[in-house]
């Protein structure tokens, strides 16, 4: 049995291998597509930048089964993933009025978003409450969304009121950065 050591050149071609090998293995990934090339690497954030959206009109008296609407605007700098809505109904003399919410993309149209029902926000929602309900049916930036209250069971003068709220980080998009 003999020993065999390895030369100097054989050490030195063992050390190259390794090194281009570890090269190989933590080399960063390129995509290419089309004209374009683009790495990513790390993680991005918005330093500054506002998310509010207005609702108008903010406060509608329901004296019957008629649905109304409200438009929210996105007034911020920053994209929303999600929008929450602080619903406020007032208690009526009579009768146990009670009241849904939906939001659409579009106007709505004889009571339909683009020929659906829209999408409903929260439950039903009951006289004498205040309830804060969530929707992902958002307005872009400078965009708008359109929500409509649909009431049931009206006998006398309800009024439903109607505020935006934004909850950071829940509600806010990730920001994107594109690399042209």
């Amino acid at each position: 049995m003999s020993k065999h050591h390895t030369s100097r050149t054989e050490r030195r071609t063992i050390a190259l291998a390794a090194v281009l090998v570890c090269a190989v293995l933590v080399a960063p990934v390129h995509a290419e597509a089309a004209a374009s090339r683009g790495t990513a690497a790390g993680s991005e954030s918005v330093p500054s930048g506002t998310w509010t959206a207005t609702a108008g009109p903010t406060s509608m008296t329901f004296t019957t089964t008629a649905n109304q609407t409200s438009t929210v605007t996105n007034t911020g700098t920053i994209a929303l993933s999600a929008i929450s809505y602080k619903v406020t109904i007032s208690n009526p003399a009579s009768g146990s009025p009670t009241f849904k919410i939906f939001a659409c993309a579009v106007a709505w149209v004889s009571n339909l978003c683009g020929g659906s029902a829209g999408t409903q926000a929260g439950g039903s929602l009951a006289k004498n409450t205040t309830t804060t309900v969530t929707s992902t049916v958002v307005p872009a930036v400078g965009g708008k969304v359109y929500l409509q209250v649909e009431p049931a069971a009206v006998g006398s003068s309800v009024t439903l009121t109607l505020g935006t709220s934004i909850t950071s980080p829940t509600q806010l998009r990730t920001a994107v950065k594109t690399n042209q």
